[in-house]
């Protein structure tokens, strides 16, 4: 997902140019603030339950992200085992 400060048409413009195969929002402020998303690129990490784990703030690398990714992956894993 995506957040642009453009105006709409001006947005569908770059993802037709750009290819863009992601869901993208145009913004006039509102999702920024809601979100304190700070600048671009900002990542989250967001639970399948809708809870944000982790935010980054620019690139965090291919690593932090796999990292990142299989600990939640082993712990909702875990969760569904029966004990």
């Amino acid at each position: 997902m995506d957040v642009f400060r453009h105006e709409p048409k001006t947005l569908k413009a770059v993802m037709e140019k750009e290819k863009l195969n992601w869901r993208s929002f145009a913004d006039s402020g509102e999702i920024v603030r809601q979100w304190n998303h700070p600048g671009t690129p900002t990542f989250y990490l967001i639970s399948p339950k809708g809870v944000i784990h982790k935010k980054w703030i620019g690139h965090p690398g291919e690593e932090t992200l796999d990292a990142a990714l299989e600990k939640m992956i082993r712990k909702a894993e875990n969760i569904r085992r029966p004990k």
